[in-house]
């Protein structure tokens, strides 16, 4: 079974590596590249999604690291059950990604595409390679480089606009230090080899002093924490970088890449740890850095996204804030593994299994926000805030779609952000009877979650309802191609389905965790037994709890009761024999609504603006 799941990964590998190589050499023909990109691409997601779908349901031993021969080079790779998760959403990212270009980078005129052709592959690549290879020296180095230069070159893609490649090097240069940082942890191993998978680092980790052990995990974690946008490593670069990318690309460097620093941080804390030996790893101290800075970098990230009038820039820092909620869940599971009893290694499994399931809710609906924001740059040529408003007459598709990311998002039941948000807050404050700070940084991200709701009223309502775009719009604006919704809406309708049954991704992520050999996490859940923890309908079961649901999603409930309340609304409101009229905004009677004293995006929530200035990210005027 391993050998043919290590020779599809090198088929799908090679068939992107030809897609770098082909593609760029019909870029003179805008559409046929398009379509070729997209063909390869699928044709190694097609591969890739097979070996997700082989392990992830499939029978039979999984987990075994193989060395692979590149030319002379031999690396170790790994597939198990969490590696291919992460292949899944990747690969499914990607072809979203690849189709939306077809139609979408046609409109850079003034800029040749063979570069984005070579690049984009190449970035799917590395992405792969990131989660597949079993080494931080060598296969990691390999992986990191592809992915890390062939985003680099997307992102400056528009390179005659000002300031885009000072913002692209300044993400290179750091995303180089974030390599050298968890490359530099590696050597604070005694006796490790250049190479060496990471089960053998664990083994050597066993006998390494306490200061070595600091410096190899707090090496790597920084190494993560920076490629995974984590406060303060995530405002050096991300804003920057993420806004200025064309829109498909924003969307898998925000849906996607960034999770390869997630990746990383739970596959080193829960899978690297050291064995042998009377040195071991304090999860419960590392555990309270890890749930620290998620808690941190939730509410500082959501703050700033909050006064953002630029639309890309506003989901950018809005992805800090989102990677906020599954550190805190990747930290509270790591301390409540180690610092707490059995019952709080049942919260510390339901943490985990919540933050691994909003690593797929947040690639799936902010990659749709970050289609929907490339939509409306393509149908109106800004993504100014300020100039916007009043598209949904003219965009109503791309209007559906932006709303049910943006309630997903902010965790709306029954879309898919409350469901693995709740999972996360609900643990951490069933756990605060135990421990203290879990239940206060559950308070912190409960009150995040509106602070997101408020945050996405802005995007929604100054970008598809109020008024704007009429004056300060200076084209024909329409509805974009069937080939830049059609992805929209499919992402769009999965933001309901991962919301509505959430029971089916929780029992997947179980089962993921099962088929994922080696980790103090499988150990957890395997020890609890089937009875342990389990995936229901009313979400994610803790037993013993006097009938507690440490996760109460019941979205398809919640949906009922909201279709029943607003068939009874309208049967009252038709009952009065009510009647709608449509009048203009009344201004006192002095003057009629115009561009002049319409509301804008950077006068909404002001005085809340005003009471965190002190979090930074402040827009100046």
């Amino acid at each position: 079974m391993n050998i043919d799941l290590y020779n599809s990964l090198l088929t799908a590998l090679a068939i992107l590596l030809v897609s770098a190589v082909v593609v760029p050499l019909l870029s003179g023909k805008r559409k046929l590249a398009g379509w070729m990109n997209f063909i390869l691409v699928s044709a190694a997601a097609v591969v890739l999604l097979n070996i997700c779908a082989t392990v992830l349901f499939g029978s039979g031993s999984v987990g075994e690291s193989q060395l692979v021969r590149i030319g002379p080079v031999g690396i170790y790779f790994l597939i198990d059950g969490f590696s291919a998760f992460f292949i899944g959403i990747i690969s499914f990212m990607g072809v979203v990604s690849a189709f939306y270009s077809i139609r979408y980078m046609e409109h850079y005129t003034d800029y040749r595409l063979w570069s984005y052709y070579l690049c984009f592959p190449l970035f799917l690549l590395g992405m792969i390679g990131i989660v597949t290879v079993d080494d931080l020296s060598t296969g990691f180095t390999l992986a990191w480089q592809t992915m890390t230069v062939a985003s680099y070159f997307l992102i400056r893609f528009e390179y005659r606009e000002k300031g885009n490649v000072r913002n692209a090097n300044k993400y290179l240069i750091l995303m180089e230090l974030a390599w050298a940082l968890v490359l530099c942890g590696v050597f604070f191993i005694d006796g490790a080899s250049i190479g060496d998978p990471l089960h053998a680092l664990a083994g050597k980790l066993g006998s390494a002093g306490g200061t070595g052990m600091l410096a190899v995990y707090g090496l790597t974690l920084a190494g993560f924490a920076f490629k995974a946008g984590v406060f303060p490593f995530g405002q050096l670069w991300l804003p920057d970088a993420h806004s200025i990318a064309p829109s498909p690309v924003s969307s898998l460097l925000s849906g996607v890449m960034i999770k390869t620093g997630v990746y990383g941080i739970i596959r080193t804390f829960f899978w690297m740890t050291p064995h042998g030996g009377e040195t071991h790893l304090d999860g419960a101290l590392w555990g309270l850095i890890i749930a620290s800075f998620g808690a941190v970098t939730l509410f500082i990230g959501t703050v700033q996204s909050m006064k953002q009038s630029d639309a890309k820039r506003l989901l950018a820092y809005s992805s800090i804030g989102q990677v906020g909620y599954i550190i805190l869940g990747a930290g509270a599971a790591l301390y409540l593994l180690h610092g707490a009893g059995e019952t709080a290694k049942l919260f510390a499994a339901v943490a985990l299994v919540g933050a691994v399931y909003h690593v797929m809710n947040h690639a799936v609906f902010k990659g749709l926000l970050f289609l929907v924001s490339g939509s409306v740059l393509y149908a109106t040529g800004t993504k100014d805030l300020n100039r916007l408003g009043g598209l949904l007459k003219f965009m109503p598709l791309t209007a559906l779609a932006a709303g049910i990311a943006s309630l997903s998002i902010s965790g709306v039941p029954p879309f898919s952000g409350f469901a693995s948000k709740w999972t996360i807050i609900s643990s951490s404050l069933l756990a605060g009877s135990e421990v203290l700070f879990l239940a206060m940084f559950g308070i912190i991200a409960l009150f995040t979650s509106a602070v997101t709701l408020s945050c996405y009223v802005k995007f929604f309502g100054m970008t598809f309802t109020s008024v704007g775009a009429e004056w300060s719009v200076k084209k024909d604006v329409k509805e974009v191609p069937a080939s830049m919704i059609a992805p929209k809406l499919l992402l769009a309708i999965l933001c309901i389905v991962q919301g509505v049954i959430p029971f089916f991704y929780f029992g997947l992520i179980i089962d993921m965790f099962a088929r994922s050999p080696g980790s103090t996490a499988a150990a957890a859940i395997a020890d609890l037994g089937g009875a342990g923890l389990s995936a229901g309908m009313m979400g994610v079961a803790v037993p013993g709890m006097g009938g507690i649901i440490s996760a109460v999603a019941v979205p398809a409930v919640v949906l009922v009761i909201l279709a029943a309340g607003l068939l009874f609304a309208g049967l009252l409101r038709r009952s009065g024999g009510s009647e709608e009229k449509v009048a203009p905004t009344w201004l006192c009677g002095y003057q009629d609504l115009n561009d002049r004293n319409r509301y804008t995006a950077d006068n909404m929530f002001a005085a809340f603006k005003r009471a965190f200035r002190w979090t930074g990210g402040n827009v100046k005027k």
